[in-house]
């Protein structure tokens, strides 16, 4: 992913919510540039996002994991298990940021690195942090949530904290939050200023702005107004759309 941002590209993802890692090891290989572990609202756990994050290790994409909370020993936890990098929700201030940023790395000082406060756990053989931390603080990705009006208030604040790779609006959450419950930028004008804000000031900060998006479209609409990380759908409505396909065209066929 950060070799896209950084030649200018877009990354396209996928958001999940399932835990099965068949499933997830199918969607690893579909293509996207990155997936998304859900473990706030998802049915992954501590007990079995190990198994999920290694089987989406053997393939091409880049993982990432939704912590639940802005907590050191889970964003410390999700990297040690392999994942790529976090998105951690409902960050505020750029004191929630760098508690977050701070989490993903460890303390180092290499030129154009910050030290950080992760501590050396129980990683894979073939990534020794003791070793390369410097190498593996520059690869990690640190993603936080703007989805409240709090967030909003502060933007500039977080978008400029060190240690920050992307912002990622929350759109649903946000309309929640500023009292447009169930509003999009479809049918609200305010909306689609709050969103597109956001995007301009991460751009102005040189920092990538990703988008939690319903579908394609909405993904085609974000990206023609600047955001360059797309989550283009869910494991569930992709499944579900699938089957339900399938069986309206099979009951077209068989009469």
């Amino acid at each position: 992913m950060k070799t896209i941002w950084e030649q200018g590209g877009t990354g396209i993802g996928l958001w999940c919510i399932l835990r099965d890692p068949i499933v997830l090891e199918m969607a690893g290989k579909a293509g996207f540039d990155y997936i998304t572990v859900d473990m706030q609202h998802g049915f992954t756990n501590w007990a079995t996002v190990e198994g999920v994050v290694r089987m989406l290790r053997g393939t091409p994409v880049t993982t990432l994991v939704r912590v639940s909370a802005n907590r050191e020993e889970f964003i410390t936890r999700a990297l040690d298990l392999g994942a790529d990098g976090v998105i951690v929700p409902l960050v505020e201030t750029a004191e929630q940021a760098k508690r977050a940023a701070d989490a993903c790395r460890y303390p180092a000082k290499a030129d154009g690195l910050l030290g950080g406060n992760r501590s050396f756990g129980p990683l894979y053989a073939d990534l020794d942090g003791a070793q390369d931390s410097d190498e593996t603080n520059a690869k990690v990705l640190c993603v936080v949530q703007i989805e409240t009006a709090t967030a909003l208030d502060n933007l500039d604040d977080i978008v400029n904290t060190p240690g920050i790779d992307a912002i990622y609006v929350g759109p649903f959450d946000l309309a929640l939050s500023v009292g447009l419950g169930g509003r999009t930028y479809r049918d609200s004008d305010v909306m689609r200023d709050h969103i597109q804000r956001v995007i301009d000031v991460g751009n102005a900060a040189g920092i990538v702005v990703g988008m939690h998006c319903d579908g394609p479209e909405m993904a085609a609409y974000w990206h023609d107004h600047g955001a360059r990380m797309l989550t283009t759908g869910h494991d569930t409505t992709t499944v579900f759309s699938a089957y339900k396909n399938l069986e309206k065209e099979a009951r077209s066929l068989i009469r």
